[in-house]
């Protein structure tokens, strides 16, 4: 009877460690799911961003702009080159304190504190000229965002950190965006082509 109960105890002593270690993987393998979702769905959507505003601009929608290198107004006043665009009909990140205006301007950056954001107005607002503009979160989980750039003469690609300048002097829009996710020790890398590039935007 004793050898009995030992034996039982070591089965569910071992039973129990079994599932302990089940549910941890599982875990940290739903964790791991959930995070590359995550980088996945923010990459999906920003490219659907550009996407549309790249489409309206060659529809030829009032104060439409494809995505390009313009000077934008940040929210804390002072002005940063930055890749600029516009959404004719806003989109559902953009959280408006009364009704949602159409024709709204955006630009993408890089913030240490926040991650990746934009920065957004209305080009209808009274005061689009003059205000700051408000910020909208797009993944606290992005530590860098860098161009890409291609050289057709040596056909070669480059990554930058900053928005780079052509031969004549003028910012020129990058191939692609590179977007760098970190999170408990996981790092992820997504890219995303630009659309059709069109003149710059005027500066907020």
């Amino acid at each position: 009877m004793l050898l009995a109960l030992v034996l039982l105890a070591a089965l569910l002593l071992a039973i129990n460690q079994f599932v302990f270690s089940i549910t941890e993987a599982w875990t940290k393998n739903q964790d791991e799911f959930v995070f590359v979702q995550h980088t996945r769905a923010v990459t999906r959507h920003l490219d659907e961003l550009l996407q549309v505003a790249a489409n309206s601009a060659r529809a030829g929608t009032p104060a439409a702009g494809a995505p390009a290198v313009a000077e934008v107004k940040t929210p804390e006043g002072p002005t940063a080159v930055l890749l600029a665009f516009d959404l004719p009909v806003g989109d559902r990140l953009l959280v408006w304190p009364a009704a949602p205006l159409p024709e709204v301007q955006c630009a993408l950056a890089w913030r240490k504190e926040d991650g990746l954001v934009l920065y957004w107005k209305s080009r209808l607002e009274a005061d689009f000229a003059d205000a700051n503009p408000r910020l909208a979160v797009l993944s606290p989980f992005v530590t860098a965002l860098s161009y890409d750039y291609y050289d057709a003469k040596t056909d070669t690609w480059s990554a930058e950190d900053a928005l780079q300048k052509n031969a004549s002097g003028n910012y020129e829009a990058p191939r692609r965006l590179r977007l760098k996710f970190h999170r408990k020790n996981r790092d992820y890398e997504e890219t995303i082509t630009l659309p059709a590039i069109t003149q710059g935007l005027p500066a907020y």
